[in-house]
């Protein structure tokens, strides 16, 4: 049965510690391919902040990467190609293993977040087993069966925030002009509006961190 896992990694863990952390504004995402270039491998990576010329420099200080190279430039950073460790790198084989697939990375702040497909299951107890002898921080945060893919909780939202968002959005809160207000919606679910006000605010931040935040936006660069 496919299986889709989370997976979390301090940068101090894996590559651009120096870059990312302390530097909300700067965020990366591997491309999904990897270039062996010798005993290394040298992935391509999308990274961008509010200051392209700052990244350019911060890439030539930190340690993790080996001569960065920029292959595409946009108006808030570009692709990079970057020299990394030797392949023994227990990280970056996740985007080398044949048996497991990188359908989403993400670094920004203090971690990476990786979203990785497998058909196999024990294929990705491996990795975590090797993670585990080579004392690699990490968490696997929630796997996914691939045909619960369509089921609310997927973006981690609770049935009571799932079933508030679709009462808001159905009843035309979100509309404009607006046709419900929190206490329309709140006496259709026999509940305060203090309770609506609160589900609403907490599923947008489920729905923003796990649709936006830990996915490619739809201004990928190419």
């Amino acid at each position: 049965m496919s299986t889709i896992a989370t997976l979390r990694v301090p940068t101090t863990e894996f590559v651009l510690d120096e870059t990312l952390s302390g530097r909300s504004s700067i965020e990366a995402r591997p491309l999904r391919s990897v270039q062996f270039d010798g005993a290394s491998l040298s992935p391509a990576m999308w990274i961008r902040g509010d200051d392209s010329l700052a990244i350019d420099a911060l890439l030539e200080d930190d340690p993790s990467v080996a001569n960065p190279s920029r292959l595409l430039s946009t108006d808030d950073g570009g692709v990079y190609r970057t020299g990394l460790n030797p392949t023994t790198d227990v990280t970056m084989r996740l985007f080398a293993d044949t048996r497991l697939n990188v359908v989403g990375a993400h670094g920004q702040g203090s971690e990476w977040v990786f979203r990785v497909l497998t058909d196999d299951r024990s294929s990705l107890g491996s990795v975590v087993e090797q993670w585990q002898r080579t004392d690699l921080q990490h968490t696997v945060e929630r796997l996914e069966h691939t045909e619960d893919l369509s089921n609310p909780d997927r973006f981690g939202l609770t049935v009571p925030q799932y079933q508030t968002l679709v009462t808001a959005f159905r009843e035309g809160y979100y509309d404009i002009p607006r046709e419900a207000n929190l206490t329309a919606i709140a006496n259709i679910l026999g509940i305060s509006h203090q309770a609506v006000s609160q589900r609403l605010r907490r599923g947008h931040e489920r729905l923003i961190q796990r649709a936006l935040v830990e996915r490619p936006p739809r201004g990928f660069p190419f």
